[in-house]
């Protein structure tokens, strides 16, 4: 009997360390190349978003890192006029090739079912092959588990590690509201896209003002936003920035319209309960921002025409009625336009310019407009846009329209840091965004790249806006909670944590 029970245990020892019992088989999609259009950028995370979700399946799980994974793919994308190839290439973290696959087609509208197939190529070779491929869940654990960020916090600063629990179940972290670590408020209707900050009142309330396509909301907010007062635009118009300057002791709103393709702005003023209208009309586009730790000024940059979107440098703006004035010019570099730059001070009281580009990388420039650094990871993000007539491109593109997206603001502190928005979670289909999460950056310049500092933890919403108030110490940002739809306006929230 003894004999016996050894034999079966020899023959099922083979069994049990099969890597068929080990769990699925764990595969990350890198960034695809692309070759051969516009936006490669756009592209490459399109695809490689595409074919991870579809390589996904009960024995193939798609990880987000490379260090989660027992296979790497990564591919091609090609077009010639309008017929295009998908070349993958799969092989193990040791760099042991193990499949290749390919897949064409003759126009841009057979790209995803394509994609699918592809996916389907590549999976039934990998499990074909799964037992001669190292599995991270066969392997025997070593070394510390891997570093997650403090519980219970909003912030999460670059030196916070704490070994993970042993437990079986990931709770979310618990949340207070009034508690230190943040408040937010209830669903507001409308799914605003822009937010601008007023004044501190006496009774300390903070004046709020939140901006959907065609409309402005003005809030107090306090124990929660309460709404005072709204304006509508007209329906040939839409809102692509607002910003707020106290003159004297009155605010005064400057927002930012589009109507049709031309810039037509209009200047509010708050008064008592009221926001009555100043000015209109202005082919201006406004910003107010505190420029290398210099008191918050107003600025101006005009609109372009043909395929330029924005026109000459940006200028400190002062305003007569409807007639705008400008001054002290700040030359833009490469890329840079009123929407998209900030400059910062060094230690050592050096001036740089910092500015985010249409591909979402950030980048640093010196007095003389030259590059010096450029970020690896996409930045900013949003889905907010306007459109211009585009004759010179049509025949390329096909569309009468250019679209033309904004971004997140890049934000300086008084003491040099740079603050910057990131959504993530999208995916692009020609024009089409949606983003599905954001997270807050807050990045310092060690005299040759940017470094981290803290960051928020990600929002489970798009997030089209934020504010870093400095005086308090407070971020406060801008969440949609429900898109707009035909028949309703959707839903926004306002969520503010303290920076400790």
């Amino acid at each position: 009997m003894k004999k016996f029970v050894i034999i079966c245990a020899a023959m099922l020892a083979p069994l049990l360390a099969s890597p068929a019992g080990a769990g699925p088989l764990r595969v990350f999609v890198a960034d695809m190349n692309a070759v051969g259009m516009a936006n490669k950028d756009e592209m490459k995370t399109t695809l490689q978003t595409l074919l991870a979700s579809r390589l996904n399946s009960d024995q193939i799980v798609s990880v987000a890192s490379a260090p989660e994974a027992d296979v790497l793919v990564t591919g091609t994308y090609v077009a010639i006029g309008a017929v295009f190839s998908v070349d993958a290439l799969a092989r193990t973290t040791g760099g042991k090739s193990l499949t290749r696959a390919f897949v064409q087609g003759n126009h841009q509208d057979e790209l995803i079912p394509s994609i699918g197939k592809l996916a389907d190529k590549l999976s039934a070779e990998l499990l074909k092959q799964l037992a001669t491929i190292p599995t991270t869940a066969s392997a025997p654990a070593s070394g510390p588990p891997p570093a997650v960020s403090s519980p219970n916090r909003d912030i999460i600063r670059s030196e916070q590690v704490r070994k993970t629990e042993s437990t079986e179940f990931i709770k979310p972290r618990e949340y207070e509201q009034g508690s230190r670590g943040g408040w937010i408020s209830k669903r507001l209707t409308g799914a605003a896209n822009l937010m601008a900050i007023g004044k501190t009142l006496s009774d300390g309330n903070r004046e709020i003002f939140l901006a959907e396509d065609r409309r402005v909301s003005y809030f107090r907010q306090a124990d929660d936003m309460k709404l005072v007062t709204d304006i509508e635009f007209k329906n040939i118009e839409k809102i692509i920035s607002i910003d707020t300057i106290e003159v004297g002791n009155t605010l005064e709103l400057y927002v930012s319209v589009m109507r049709n393709d031309e810039i037509a702005s209009q200047v509010w003023q708050v008064q008592g309960d009221k926001l009555v209208k100043l000015a209109e009309n202005i082919p201006y586009f406004f910003r107010a921002l505190s420029l290398a730790g210099s008191p918050k000024k107003l600025y101006a940059q005009g609109m372009g025409r043909g395929s330029t979107d924005f026109y000459g440098d940006v200028s400190e703006a002062s305003r007569a009625g409807n007639e705008i004035t400008l001054k002290n010019t700040v030359k833009m570099p490469r890329y840079g336009n009123i929407y998209t730059f900030n400059q910062f001070r060094d230690n050592a009281g050096e001036v740089f310019t910092i500015v985010i580009n249409p591909d979402n990388y950030l980048i640093i420039f010196d007095k003389q407009q030259k590059e010096l650094w450029r970020s690896n990871d996409k930045f900013g993000g949003s889905e907010l846009y306007f459109q211009k007539e585009d004759p010179d491109n049509v025949r390329i593109t096909g569309e009468k329209m250019r679209w033309i997206f904004m971004n997140q603001h890049i934000r300086v502190t008084s003491t040099g840091d740079v603050i910057v928005g990131k959504n993530d979670g999208f995916w692009v289909l020609g024009n089409a965004r949606r983003y599905k999460k954001g997270a807050v950056y807050c990045l310092a310049w060690n005299g040759s790249s940017l470094e981290e500092k803290w960051r928020t933890r990600e929002t489970q919403n798009y997030m089209p806006d934020y504010f870093y108030d400095e005086g308090r110490n407070e971020l406060m940002i801008l969440q949609t909670v429900q898109r707009p739809g035909i028949s309703d306006r959707g839903a926004a929230s306002l969520a503010i944590k303290k920076v400790e």
